[in-house]
C-alpha cells in the first residue's frame, strides 16, 4: 500500500503522467470489464502531497491529513467503513452509477500496520461483487449492500479474505439486469439499539424479503431497518429522494442530505428521521407542504453523498458529537450543528467544512478519532473510465494520543459493560456488541441493571445498558422474563430514558408480530408512554403501538393529533393510517370541543384511510354549507375519491410529476358515490 519514502530517479511529472494515462491505450483488457488488482506503492512525501492538492484536499486546524491509499490501493471508493482498531473496508465499483460491466466491482481491505496514517497492507476482501455499497464492519463480519441484495461476509481467521458468507435480505433494490445502481439503496449503519439501518434512493423495490419471510415494498426513497440476522424487514421513514447515508447518533437521531433535484424545488434538503414520517418527495413537498416533515434545512445546489455521526475523545468541542455528511457538488465533509426541539429538531448554525476534498464519496472514524475520507477525484464521472481514480485519506486530530485500544474478546463482563462509560462511542458499540455474543450470566444481569439505573451516569452510557438489555428479549421464546420487564417498566419512569424505553418495547416478540399477531409489549407501559408530556416519547410510544399491532390503543394515540408540536402531530395521523383505524378521528372531527388543530389532525388522518364507514359518517355534513364540518368533510372526501395505484416498478424518473397528493391515482369502490356527493354539495 502507501509507504512515504524519498524515492530517487522517479520525477514527479513522470508521475503525474502515469496517475493520468490513457485508459483505452494503457489497460485495454480491462476495456469492458474487470479491475486492477490493488497494489502497495511507495509514494515520496512531494507525491503524495500532489495527489492531495490535486483532490482538493484540506483540513481545519488542529487536525492532519495523510493519503491513506491512492488509486493504486483502493480506486473507485463509495463507501468506508473502519473497525475500531482502524482496519479499513472500503466499496471499490469501478461502474459507479451508471456502469454495468462486470467484474468492476469488490470490497477491499486496508490495514497501517506501522500507524503512519498511510495503508501499508491491501487484501481483496471479496473479490468480485456487483455494485458494493454501504458496509458495517463488526467483529468477525461485514454487513454488505450489494443491490439487489444485503449479505454478511465472515472472516473469522482474520486474514482479510472472506470465507463465506450469507444472504440476509433479497431484492431491497433492483439489479443489473433492470438497471445501473443509480438512485439505489445505498448505504448502512448499525445502531446502538442493534438495528442496521439503511439509506434508499427513490429507485425503491418491488419486494424486499428478510431473513424471517417478511415482505417490504417502497416506491420512492426512505429508510429501512433491519436485525443483524436479517428479521424484522420494515419501514422507518418515508418521501426522500436520493439519501446515501444515515448518520446516527448516540441517542438514536437519525439524520440525512438528501440529492438536489436539478430544478423543481426540491434542493438538497437536511432531514431528521423519526420513524413514521413523510418527508414528501415527490407527492407532497410542492403543493401540499403541510402534511409532510419540514427538512431541518435547505441548502440549494448540491449533491449529498455518504456520512458518519462522530462522537469521539479526539475532536474538539467545535467538532465534536455531531452529524457529518458529504457533499459531491460542493466538495467536502460538513459538520451539521443540530438541537432537540420537542420530537424534532432544529439546525443551529450553517453546515461547516471540515474536510475539504473533490468528490467526496463517504467517510467513518474507528475507535482512536481517526477520520477515513473516501474521494472520487479523477477522471470519472458516473461510470469506468480507466483504473486510475479516487483515493481516501486519513484525517487525525494533532498532538492526540487515544487510549491504548483494548481487547474486547479478553474483557470480563463487567470490564465491557463498564466501558459503556468511554467516550468513544465506536469503543463503546464494541463492547456491547462483545457482550451481546456471550451467554447471560445472572451476575453481568444484575450489574446491568444496575447501570442502567444509576442516574448520575451519563444517558447515553446508560441508553447502551438499556439496550444490552432488550436485545434478549425480541422473540416469544425470550418470555416470560418478568424480571427484564420490571426493570425497564422502573426506567420508563426515568425522564431520560423513556423515550428509549418506549422504542424498545416495540421490538419485543418480533417473530408474532411477523405472523401478524400483535406483540408481547405491555399494554400499560405503552398506554403511559402515550400520555407523556415529553413530545419525543410520546412519539416513540406511538411508533412502537404500531409496531405492536396494538389497534385497541387508537384513542391513546389519537389525542396527539392537532399537538403544537409538529413532528409528533404528524407521526399520530401517520400512526392511524398504519392501523387502519378510523372511528377515534372520526370522534375527534366531530366533538364540538374539538380545536380547529385536533380536527385538521383529524382531517389528515382521515383523508388516508379508504372506508365506505368513513364516507358514510361524513356525506351527512354535506347537506348544507352551514355546518361546521362542511369544508373539512369535503376536503377529505375529495382526497379519498381517488388511492394510488399499486406501483407497476416503472421508475418516475428524474423529474417526476410533484402535483400530489397521489403519484398515480385509481378510483376506487366508494368513488362513484363520493362524487356524487361532491356535486351535490357544490350545486
Amino acid at each position: 500500500m502507501i509507504k512515504t519514502k524519498f524515492l530517487k530517479g522517479i520525477s514527479l511529472c513522470v508521475l503525474v503522467t502515469a496517475l493520468i494515462g490513457n485508459p483505452s491505450t494503457q489497460y485495454p483488457s480491462l476495456a469492458k470489464s474487470g479491475n486492477t488488482k490493488p497494489s502497495v506503492v511507495m509514494l515520496s512525501p512531494a507525491e503524495e502531497e500532489a495527489i492531495m492538492q490535486k483532490g482538493g484536499v484540506s483540513v481545519p486546524e488542529g487536525f492532519e491529513a495523510t493519503l491513506f491509499a491512492p488509486w493504486q490501493t483502493a480506486n473507485y471508493p463509495v463507501y468506508v467503513a473502519a473497525a475500531p482498531n482502524g482496519d479499513l473496508y472500503v466499496s471499490s465499483d469501478g461502474c459507479g452509477s451508471l456502469g454495468r460491466d462486470a467484474d468492476r466491482g469488490r470490497v477491499l481491505r486496508l490495514r497501517d500496520k506501522d500507524g503512519d496514517g498511510r495503508a501499508d497492507e491491501v487484501t481483496e476482501f471479496i473479490a468480485s461483487i456487483d455494485s458494493p455499497r454501504g458496509l458495517i464492519w463488526d467483529h468477525d463480519r461485514l454487513y454488505l449492500l450489494h443491490p439487489p441484495h444485503v449479505s454478511v461476509y465472515f472472516d473469522q481467521d482474520g486474514d482479510g479474505v472472506a470465507e463465506e458468507s450469507k444472504r440476509l435480505v433479497s431484492n431491497i433494490a433492483f439489479g443489473f439486469k433492470d438497471r445501473p445502481a443509480d438512485h439505489t439503496t445505498n448505504g448502512l449503519d448499525l445502531g446502538v439499539d442493534g438495528w442496521i439501518y439503511v439509506a434508499g434512493g427513490d429507485f425503491g423495490f418491488i419486494e424486499a424479503i428478510g431473513s424471517d419471510g417478511r415482505k417490504l415494498q417502497n416506491r420512492g426513497g426512505g429508510v429501512y431497518r433491519f436485525r443483524p440476522d436479517g428479521s424484522g424487514l420494515e419501514l422507518f421513514s418515508y418521501g426522500t429522494r436520493n439519501i446515501l447515508a444515515v448518520p446516527t447518533s448516540p441517542l438514536l437521531d437519525l439524520f440525512g442530505r438528501d440529492n438536489t433535484n436539478d430544478g423543481g424545488g426540491w434542493n438538497v434538503r437536511f432531514h431528521h428521521f423519526s420513524g413514521l414520517d413523510d418527508h414528501g418527495y415527490p407527492r407532497l413537498y410542492l403543493n401540499f407542504a403541510d402534511e409532510i416533515i419540514t427538512p431541518l434545512a435547505d441548502y440549494g445546489g448540491g449533491s449529498g453523498c455518504g456520512g458518519v455521526y462522530i462522537h469521539e475523545p479526539g475532536f474538539p468541542k467545535e467538532w465534536a458529537n455531531a452529524p457529518f455528511t458529504c457533499d459531491w457538488g460542493r466538495a467536502g465533509l460538513y459538520r451539521h450543528r443540530v438541537e432537540r426541539k420537542g420530537a424534532g429538531f432544529v439546525e443551529t448554525e450553517a453546515p461547516k467544512n471540515f474536510i475539504r476534498v473533490n468528490r467526496p464519496t463517504d467517510a467513518d472514524v474507528d475507535g482512536m478519532s481517526r477520520v477515513y475520507q473516501a474521494s472520487w477525484n479523477g477522471p470519472a464521472s458516473f461510470n469506468w473510465a480507466g483504473p486510475e481514480h479516487g483515493f481516501v485519506v486519513q484525517v487525525k486530530p494533532k498532538g492526540f494520543k487515544p487510549e491504548p485500544l483494548p481487547d474486547f474478546e479478553k474483557l470480563s463482563d463487567q470490564e465491557l459493560i463498564a466501558l459503556f462509560e468511554s467516550p468513544s462511542q465506536v469503543r463503546a458499540m464494541a463492547a456491547q456488541r462483545t457482550l451481546l455474543r456471550r451467554s447471560e450470566t445472572a451476575e453481568s444481569k444484575e450489574f446491568l441493571y444496575a447501570f442502567a439505573k444509576n442516574s448520575s451516569k451519563e444517558v447515553r452510557s446508560r441508553v447502551i445498558a438499556l439496550y444490552s438489555i432488550s436485545q434478549r428479549l425480541l422473540l416469544s421464546s425470550s418470555f416470560p422474563r418478568d424480571k427484564e420487564l420490571a426493570v425497564l417498566s422502573d426506567l420508563s419512569n426515568d425522564p431520560d430514558l423513556s423515550p428509549f424505553v418506549m422504542r424498545a418495547l416495540g421490538d419485543f416478540g418480533m417473530d408474532l408480530i411477523t405472523q401478524g399477531k400483535p406483540g408481547l409489549a405491555p399494554v400499560d407501559l405503552l398506554k403511559k408512554g402515550l400520555k407523556s408530556p415529553d413530545p419525543r416519547t410520546r412519539l416513540e410510544a406511538i411508533f412502537s403501538t404500531v409496531r405492536q399491532r396494538r389497534a385497541e390503543l387508537a384513542d391513546e394515540i389519537t389525542s396527539s393529533l392537532g399537538h403544537a408540536d409538529p413532528t409528533l402531530s404528524h407521526v399520530a395521523y401517520r400512526a392511524l393510517e398504519e392501523l387502519g383505524t378510523y372511528k377515534p378521528a372520526l370522534a375527534l372531527l366531530k366533538n364540538p370541543s374539538s380545536s380547529s388543530a385536533q380536527r385538521r389532525g383529524a382531517a389528515l388522518a382521515l383523508m388516508r384511510l379508504h372506508s365506505p364507514a368513513v364516507v358514510n359518517s361524513l356525506e351527512k355534513h354535506l347537506t348544507t354549507p352551514d355546518d361546521i364540518l362542511f369544508d373539512l368533510s369535503f376536503e377529505i372526501l375529495a382526497r379519498l375519491y381517488h388511492k394510488e395505484k399499486e406501483w407497476d416498478s416503472k421508475h418516475w424518473g428524474g423529474r417526476p410529476d410533484t402535483r400530489g397528493p397521489y403519484y398515480e391515482m385509481e378510483t376506487w369502490e366508494e368513488s362513484t358515490r363520493i362524487l356524487s356527493v361532491l356535486r351535490n354539495a357544490i350545486e
